[in-house]
């Protein structure tokens, strides 16, 4: 009779634990459910005060018909020189990026970040060119994040031919046509760890904080 009410009271411990731990591992996967998405949606999330100060889309796209057109310029370097292209349009916005590298998506659409838009002059433009195709802009280490502020959209009438991302805060930048003078500075050439120095030297800098100077752009706080 001991054996049994022993035996009897070892299962309803061990149901019992079953029970408890089942259900703090339903609570768990529940909560890590619930932060997995809090965590997502805080990824494309919109401030309020960011939102009310974006460009829309309309906006953006009836801009571009009004935007000054330019002429390639082949002093400018490559991949410039080469680059068929009407406009240049310079936009301030707030990138990141995981969600808004770039200006455009890839879908071709603006992305909701875009605070400031300003057509580049001739002289604007190949002043900005010429300094990004200089290997003299280029050679200096960078950070791993990327929250960019300038983006620079070449365009042939109303189509997207190239676009430009810049971060001065991370000291990087990408862009979706190759620019050699980005990788001129290589490390452990030849071997599994080579790597670039992308990040903007002194003069590629000035050369950025200047351009944004002048069309009154985020960087054109940032001291030279």
């Amino acid at each position: 009779m001991i054996n049994y009410s022993m035996k009897l009271c070892k299962h309803r411990f061990i149901y019992q634990s079953t029970f408890v731990g089942l259900v703090f591992f339903m609570f768990s996967c529940k909560q890590q459910i619930e932060n997995t998405k809090s965590i997502s949606e805080k990824k494309i999330e919109i401030p309020q005060l960011l939102s009310d100060s974006t460009l829309k889309e309309k906006t953006l796209n009836d801009y571009i018909q009004t935007a000054e057109t330019i002429k390639p310029n082949v002093k400018n370097g490559v991949p410039f020189n080469k680059l068929d292209y009407d406009k240049i349009i310079a936009y301030d916005f707030a990138g990141d990026e995981e969600t808004y590298p770039n200006p455009i998506d890839r879908k071709g659409k603006f992305t909701p970040v875009i605070l400031k838009q300003q057509f580049l002059t001739q002289k604007q433009a190949d002043q900005i060119l010429s300094a990004l195709a200089k290997n003299s802009s280029y050679g200096e280490s960078s950070a791993a994040c990327f929250q960019p502020h300038l983006g620079l959209v070449f365009f042939k009438g109303n189509k997207k031919i190239n676009q430009i991302s810049i971060c001065l805060s991370c000291n990087t930048s990408i862009t979706e046509i190759e620019i050699p003078a980005r990788t001129h500075k290589i490390f452990n050439k030849g071997t599994d760890n080579e790597y670039s120095f992308t990040g903007f030297k002194p003069s590629g800098k000035t050369a950025i904080i200047k351009l944004c100077k002048e069309i009154n752009f985020h960087y054109g706080n940032k001291k030279e």
